[in-house]
């Protein structure tokens, strides 16, 4: 099955996801802790949907579940693994998603670490061992959030036998939260923070 936009899988900002590891959370200081009706009332989010996610956390290492419920109890379940505010994201046998990262890189180093930038240098500041960010990647996504009124272009890109490429800042209110901007395939920016659509790409004349 494809994947739905985020824009239609998200609610008020937080996915049904990111709503379950906040409950979870919420309840971590519980010595009894916790059920999965428990974390359906907390986050208004269905069992089926819970039960799918508890079980790659389970395989992540990020919960206890308790070997041996009472007869006819629901098993009740232990946070051992807090990563922080953003939901893990997960396989179904608890592995990591990577798919994002590279933006989440960039959003994180333009948010708080370059005053300006250009895109090699977006890039290479974004890039781990595990994760590269190659410069065509920053380019891209430069662009988008240029063309979504995220970035303003300080120093204009200079042609010639020694080209100089475009610089940007991020603008103060476009740092709109942590979770980074998503583009989309349909050329959609969609804001995880702010739960909405931000910009998406006007059709051509021959389009229309």
């Amino acid at each position: 099955m494809s994947r739905r936009p985020a824009h239609l899988e998200m609610t008020g900002g937080k996915s049904p996801r990111q709503r379950v590891w906040e409950a979870i959370r919420t309840m971590a200081d519980r010595e009894d802790g916790f059920t999965t009706t428990d974390l359906s009332r907390a986050s208004k989010v269905g069992l089926p949907l819970i039960s799918e996610y508890m079980k790659a956390l389970m395989a992540g290492g990020f919960l206890r579940r308790e070997d041996r419920p009472r007869s006819g109890a629901a098993h009740r379940y232990w946070l051992v693994k807090d990563v922080g505010l953003e939901a893990p994201r997960l396989r179904r046998d608890g592995s990591e998603v990577t798919q994002g990262r590279g933006n989440e890189s960039m959003w994180n180093a333009m948010r708080h670490f370059l005053p300006t930038f250009d895109f090699r240098e977006l890039a290479a500041y974004a890039s781990t061992p595990d994760h590269p960010v190659f410069p065509e990647t920053a380019k891209a996504y430069i662009g988008a959030l240029h063309a979504a009124g995220y970035l303003e272009e300080v120093a204009p890109a200079k042609l010639g036998s020694r080209p100089i490429a475009a610089r940007y800042v991020l603008r103060h209110e476009m740092k709109t939260g942590p979770r980074a901007p998503m583009v989309q395939r349909t050329k959609v920016v969609f804001d995880p923070n702010q739960g909405r659509v931000v910009w998406h790409e006007e059709p051509s004349w021959e389009e229309a």
